[in-house]
C-alpha cells in the first residue's frame, strides 16, 4: 500500500491511459533514497492490466558494461530479434554477447530495440520499468533518451525513476520530483507497519525522516523496545538506514573541510541560524564562502526570515548524515561552542540544549536551564517538549532528591501530553529515588492520574489521601490540589460519604495569601455542599479562610471550569454549565491539554444530552471517544460510548445502541463508574420504551430500590422512562420507592424541571381523571418555568406533551389532544427522534390531523466533523485556528467547509454566520 502518494499515482495512470489508447510517454521519477521510487514502479506494473511488463534496475555492478540494463529490460523479446532486418538484429546480437563481438552501429541497437517494443506493443500494450538509472551504463541511458523522443505513437509506456544528480538525465521524458509524503500519511503509514511506536516516537520519527518512506519503514527497528514505547528518551538525531547514509556519505566526502565544518555546526542546531554558525566557525578562518560552495553543491539553501538568514538542509536525513559523520570530539566541542554563541537571554531554550548535547556526564548548569526550558514549554503548553527537557535535565543532575523531582516533573508533563505509559515509566524512577515527603506525594499524585483516567476509583481515593496532613504542612497548595482530584473521583464514583470526608480535608489546608489554587479550593467545597444536600448526607463543610475572588473565564485552569460547569449542573444554571464547559474545551486546547480536554469533552457532551443539544453532544462525544481511544483512556471512552448509546437510543437505531451500552457497561460496571452506569442503562431502557417494548424496558434495567446503583444527577431523569413503562403494563406498584424517591428529590430540589418530571409520573399513575388532568397541566407549566429559569429541556418537554396528548385522545378530546402533540412532534423531529416522531405522528392522525412537522433545521445533514467546523467558523475562527481545535489540517478543513456549503445551500462564511443554520431559535 502506498500513503501520500496520489499525485504521482495519478500521473502513471493517466501516462497508462494514454499508452493504451496508443499515445505513448515517458515519465522520470526522481528522488532521494527511500522516497518511495520503486514503491511507485511497482504500482504501474500492478495496474498495467492485460499489458506486457518489462523490467530492469541499474546495478553498481553492471554500471560499467555497455548495454547491460538494455539486455535486462529486452531479454523477454529476444526470441523475436532473428525477425528485424539484418543490421538491426546483427547489431542486437553484438550489444548483447548473443554473437561474436563486431564494431557496432549504436544507432542500430537503439532502433533494434525500438523495433522489438513497437512490434510487442502492436500485440497488447508495453509497460516498460527501469530502476536506478543513475546506476545504468552510459550505453543503456543512451538509448532509453532516444527511445523516450521515439514512442508518442506507441501503445509503450516508459516509467524510470533515478536519484537526483546533474550528471543523469533522460530527455524526452516528464520529470516528476518525488519529496517525502506529507505529516498525515506518513502518521498513517507508522500506525500501519509500526503500531508499537508511542505518538511522541511516531511524531518525532515523521518529523525527522521529512516523511521518506524507507526511513519511516525501516528506522523503528533501529531503536530499542523502550524508545519505540516512549519510555527511555531519543537524545540527538534519530539512526539511518545504512543504505541512506552510504548515499550522503559520499557526497560529504566530496567537500572541502571549511564547508564540512559549516555543515556540521549547522547540522548541530536545527534552527538553521547561519549567524550563529558563522559565529562559531569564524576562530577557525571560515567565512561566509564556505556557505557558497555548499549551496553550488545542492547539499543546502539559503532562505531569508524575519529572523535573518536561514540554512535548510536539502532534505532531513542530510543533516543527520552530516552530524552522525563527524567524530565524538567533533561533536562534542561544537555543541559548545554553539552554546557560547547563543545569547541566554534571547535565545534560552537553544543554548539549554546545546549546552546539555556538550555534557558528558552530570552537569548541573545545563540541567538547571533545561528544567526552566521545560517548565517554559509546560507554560506555552507545549507538555511533550516539556517531558523531554525535564526528563533530560533530571538525567544531568547529580543530586539524588532533584534527580527524582525532575523525574516527576517529566512524568506528569509526559502525562498532560496524553502518554500516560512513559508517565509511569518515568514516575517508577523518581519513587525508587524519592526520598522527601513532598516528592512522593507528587509520584501518588501522577499515579492518581493515571489511575483516575482507567476508572480505578479505590486506587485514586488511597493514592490521594495518604499522608495529606503531613503533605499540607510541607506544601499546602500541593496538598490542596491532591484534595481537589480526590473530591472529583468521589464524585465521579457516585461516592458522597468520601466526597465530603474529602472536603472535610480541604478546608482544613491553609493555603498562603494569595494563593492561585484558592478559587479552584473554593469551587470544589461549593459543589460538594451543593451535592451532599442533593444526596442528603448532611454533612456540610464550610471553605475556612480562602480568597472569595473569582477570576474570568479565559484566566481560570480547566480544571476548575470543568468544576464549575459541574456545579452548575448541581445548582440548575444550564446556561453557565455550558459556558464553563464550552471554555475548558477551548483552553484546553489552546494550552494543548489532551488529558483534560477529554474531560472538559465529557462533561460538555453530558450536558449537551441533559439540555436536548442532541447534535452537539453526537459531534463532542464522537471527538471526545476518538480522541479517549488514541489516548488509551478506557474509562472516558466508555462514558463517551454510553452517552452516544443514548443518542442512539433517542434516534431509534437499536443495533448501534446495543453494541455502544455493551461496550460501555462491560467496563464501567467493572470498575464501578456509576455516572457511565447509568447513561449505559438509561439508553437501554429508553430504546426499548421508544420502540414501543415497555415489558423489555422493565426486564432488561429492572428498577433500582433506594437509588442504591443509581447516580444522583441521572436518576431523576431515568425514573420517569421505568414509570412511563410500568404504567402502559399496569406494574406501577413495582415503582412505589421510585416514585417516593423521585417526589422527594424534585421537593428538596426546588428544580421546576423535576418538579416538572415528578408531575408527569404522577399523571401517569392517578386513578382519577381530573387529577391527572391537574397533574399533566402542572406538569407542562412547570416546564414552562424551567424554560424562563434556563433550564429547559426540551426532550422532557416533548415527551410530557406526547403523553397529555395521547390521555387526552383517549379521553376523547380530539381537538384538545392536537395541540400538545404538534408541539411534541416539532421537537422530536427537530431532535431527530425518529421512534417518537413516528408515536407523535400516529396520535394526531388518530386525533384527527395528519400535518407533519417541518421542523427539522438544514444542520441535520451536517456529520458530528462538520458541525464542530460550522460552530467554530461561525465564530471567526481561520481555516488554520480551526484545525488547530480539532486536531486537523487547514486544507481538511477547507474540505469540510466545502461540503458544508454545498449541503446548506450557502457560499460564503458570511451566509454561514448569519444563517440559523445550527436551530438556535427552535428548541
Amino acid at each position: 500500500m502506498l500513503y501520500g502518494r496520489g499525485v504521482e499515482q495519478g500521473a502513471i495512470e493517466q501516462l497508462w491511459a494514454e499508452a493504451r489508447a496508443g499515445r505513448g510517454g515517458a515519465l522520470l521519477l526522481s528522488g532521494d533514497p527511500g522516497v518511495g521510487k520503486s514503491a511507485l514502479l511497482d504500482f504501474a506494473a500492478e495496474r498495467a492490466h492485460g499489458a506486457t511488463v518489462l523490467r530492469a534496475s541499474g546495478l553498481q555492478s553492471e554500471s560499467e558494461l555497455p548495454y547491460a540494463a538494455l539486455h535486462q529490460l529486452l531479454r523477454p523479446l529476444l526470441p523475436r530479434v532473428g525477425d528485424l532486418p539484418s543490421a538491426q538484429s546483427a547489431a542486437i546480437r553484438a550489444a548483447f554477447g548473443l554473437m561474436p563481438l563486431r564494431p557496432t552501429d549504436r544507432l542500430q541497437v537503439t532502433l533494434g530495440a525500438l523495433t522489438l517494443l513497437s512490434e510487442s506493443a502492436n500485440e497488447r500494450p508495453l509497460v516498460c520499468l527501469v530502476d536506478d538509472l543513475q546506476w545504468l551504463d552510459r550505453q543503456s541511458v543512451d538509448a532509453l533518451s532516444l527511445l523516450a523522443n521515439r514512442i508518442q505513437d506507441e501503445s509503450l509506456m516508459l516509467l524510470v525513476a533515478t536519484r537526483p544528480s546533474d550528471a543523469v538525465s533522460l530527455p524526452g521524458a516528464v520529470e516528476l520530483r518525488l519529496q517525502g509524503v506529507d505529516a498525515q500519511s506518513a502518521s498513517e503509514m507508522l500506525a500501519d507497519r509500526h503500531p508499537e511506536l508511542s505518538q511522541q516516537v511516531a511524531e518525532r520519527v515523521v518529523r525527522e525522516t521529512g516523511g521518506n518512506p524507507l526511513a519511516l519503514s525501516e528506522l523503528p527497528g533501529a531503536l530499542t523496545d523502550r524508545q519505540r514505547a516512549g519510555i527511555d528518551p531519543l537524545v540527538g538525531p534519530l539512526p539511518l538506514p545504512e543504505c541512506i547514509l552510504r548515499h550522503y556519505a559520499n557526497q560529504l566526502a566530496r567537500i572541502e573541510e571549511p564547508t564540512y565544518r559549516l555543515l556540521l555546526t549547522l547540522a548541530a542546531d536545527d534552527a538553521g541560524d547561519l549567524a550563529a554558525a558563522l559565529r562559531v566557525v569564524r576562530p577557525l578562518g571560515i567565512g561566509i564562502e564556505a556557505l557558497d560552495t555548499a549551496v553550488q553543491s545542492g547539499l543546502v539553501r539559503a532562505e531569508e526570515t524575519i529572523a535573518g538568514p536561514r540554512v535548510v538542509f536539502r532534505h532531513p536525513l542530510l543533516r543527520a548524515a552530516v552530524y552522525r559523520s563527524a567524530s565524538l570530539s567533533q561533536r562534542l566541542s561544537t555543541h559548545r561552542a554553539l552554546a557560547e554563541a547563543l545569547d541566554p537571554e534571547f535565545e534560552p531554550d537553544r543554548r539549554a540544549w546545546q549546552l546539555a548535547a556538550a555534557a558528558v556526564g552530570p552537569d548541573e548548569v545545563a540541567a538547571d536551564e533545561l528544567e526552566r526550558s521545560g517548565l517554559r514549554a509546560l507554560q506555552r503548553g507545549a507538555p511533550s517538549s516539556a517531558t523531554v527537557a525535564l526528563e533530560k535535565a533530571a538525567r544531568l543532575t547529580s543530586l539524588v532528591e532533584i534527580r527524582a523531582r525532575r523525574l516527576v516533573a517529566a512524568a506528569g508533563a509526559a502525562n498532560r501530553a496524553g502518554h500516560p505509559v512513559r508517565a509511569e515509566a518515568l514516575a517508577d524512577e523518581s519513587e525508587h529515588l524519592a526520598e522527601s515527603v513532598v516528592t512522593r506525594a507528587r509520584v501518588r499524585h501522577l499515579r492518581a492520574l493515571i489511575a483516575f483516567d482507567r476508572g480505578e476509583p479505590g486506587t485514586v481515593h488511597r493514592l490521594l489521601m495518604t499522608d495529606w496532613e503531613q503533605v499540607g504542612k510541607e506544601d499546602p497548595e500541593l496538598a490542596a490540589v491532591m484534595l481537589v482530584d480526590a473530591a472529583k473521583n468521589a464524585w465521579f464514583s457516585n461516592d458522597p460519604e468520601r466526597a465530603a470526608r474529602v472536603a472535610q480535608a480541604l478546608s482544613a489546608v491553609v493555603l498562603p495569601p494569595h494563593s492561585s489554587r484558592a478559587s479552584l479550593v473554593r469551587t470544589v467545597l461549593k459543589l460538594t455542599d451543593q451535592l451532599e444536600r442533593l444526596t442528603g448526607t448532611g454533612l456540610h463543610p464550610q471553605p475556612m479562610g480562602h480568597d472569595t475572588e473569582e477570576g474570568p473565564a479565559a484566566q481560570q485552569e480547566p480544571l476548575e471550569l470543568v468544576l464549575r460547569a459541574v456545579a452548575s449542573i448541581a445548582t440548575a444554571d444550564d446556561a453557565a454549565a455550558i459556558e464553563a464547559a464550552e471554555a475548558a474545551v477551548q483552553r484546553c486546547r489552546s494550552t494543548g491539554r489532551l488529558d483534560l480536554l477529554v474531560l472538559a469533552l465529557q462533561v460538555l457532551a453530558t450536558l449537551d444530552v441533559l439540555v436536548g443539544r442532541h447534535q452537539f453532544a453526537r459531534a463532542n462525544a464522537t471527538e471526545g471517544l476518538d480522541l479517549a481511544n488514541a489516548l488509551g483512556l478506557t474509562n472516558r471512552t466508555c462514558h463517551f460510548q454510553a452517552l452516544l448509546a443514548w443518542l442512539d437510543a433517542v434516534a431509534g437505531r437499536a443495533d448501534s445502541c446495543r453494541e455502544l451500552a455493551a461496550s460501555a457497561l462491560g467496563h464501567a460496571e467493572a470498575r464501578g463508574i456509576t455516572p457511565s452506569v447509568a447513561f449505559g442503562r438509561w439508553a437501554l431502557s429508553l430504546l426499548d420504551l421508544g420502540l414501543g417494548r415497555p415489558a423489555e424496558t422493565l426486564e432488561q434495567t429492572p428498577p433500582f430500590v433506594n437509588g442504591s446503583a443509581e447516580h444522583p444527577l441521572v436518576m431523576v431523569l431515568r425514573t420517569p422512562d421505568l414509570v412511563e413503562a410500568a404504567a402502559r403494563l399496569g406494574r406501577v406498584d413495582e415503582l412505589k420507592d421510585n416514585l417516593e424517591q423521585l417526589s422527594a428529590w424534585a421537593a428538596s430540589s426546588g428544580l421546576a424541571r423535576a418538579r416538572a418530571l415528578d408531575a408527569r409520573c404522577r399523571a401517569l399513575v392517578a386513578d382519577d381523571a381530573d387529577e391527572a388532568d391537574r397533574l399533566y397541566s402542572e406538569a407542562l407549566a412547570l416546564h414552562d418555568e424551567a424554560d424562563r429559569t434556563g433550564q429547559s429541556r426540551p426532550f422532557d418537554r416533548a415527551r410530557t406533551q406526547l403523553l397529555y396528548g395521547e390521555w387526552l385522545r383517549r379521553q376523547r378530546r380530539r381537538a384538545e389532544a392536537r395541540s400538545p402533540l404538534r408541539a411534541a412532534l416539532n421537537t422530536f423531529e427537530q431532535l431527530r427522534a425518529e421512534p417518537w416522531t413516528r408515536r407523535a405522528e400516529s396520535e394526531l392522525r388518530a386525533a384527527g390531523s395528519a400535518r407533519r412537522s417541518t421542523a427539522a433545521g438544514p444542520a441535520t445533514e451536517l456529520t458530528p466533523q462538520e458541525l464542530q467546523v460550522v460552530r467554530l467558523a461561525r465564530e471567526g475562527a481561520s481555516n488554520r485556528e480551526i484545525g488547530a481545535q480539532l486536531f486537523l489540517s487547514p486544507r481538511t478543513v477547507g474540505y469540510h467547509l466545502q461540503n458544508i456549503f454545498r449541503k446548506l445551500g450557502i457560499r460564503s462564511r458570511v451566509e454561514l454566520a448569519q444563517a440559523n443554520v445550527l436551530g438556535e431559535d427552535q428548541v
